[in-house]
């Protein structure tokens, strides 16, 4: 998970066991954590490895010609999703550290820019649901 690899049905069965059998049942699961998903559960215990994030968004580190608040946004994006292992409410975009060098409208004057960025966003929140 910590890799940014897809989940599996046979990975989401073997968190259940484990969750629903070995330390408690499924009715436990849901009272304490509701519906959310096992994969977006585990994910935001143990986050995302930095290296798989950078690699997710190198398209736009790398090689996009983006100025240093772009950059820096993008990093911030980085930052956040390897702490909290997706960015599953993009709000938080609307707030510091993302705002220190502008909204994102004054950063991204370019939408299919940010598009690609949100895509990149939606995939790593993906690969924690198995397909």
């Amino acid at each position: 998970m910590r890799g940014n690899e897809p989940l599996t049905a046979e990975d989401v069965e073997l968190l259940e066991g484990i969750l629903w059998k070995e330390i408690g049942t499924k009715a436990d699961y849901e009272q304490e954590i509701g519906k959310k998903p096992l994969g977006e559960f585990v994910r935001g215990i143990v986050g995302l490895d930095m290296r798989a994030a950078k690699d997710a968004f190198s398209e736009y580190l790398d090689g996009a010609n983006l100025d240093g608040r772009q950059i820096y946004f993008v990093n911030q994006i980085v930052e956040y999703i390897v702490k909290n292992g997706m960015m599953k409410d993009l709000s938080v975009l609307q707030e510091s550290p993302f705002t220190d060098k502008g909204s994102l409208a004054d950063i991204f004057t370019d939408l299919s820019v940010w598009m690609g960025i949100r895509k990149v966003i939606d995939r790593i929140n993906g690969n924690a649901v198995a397909a």
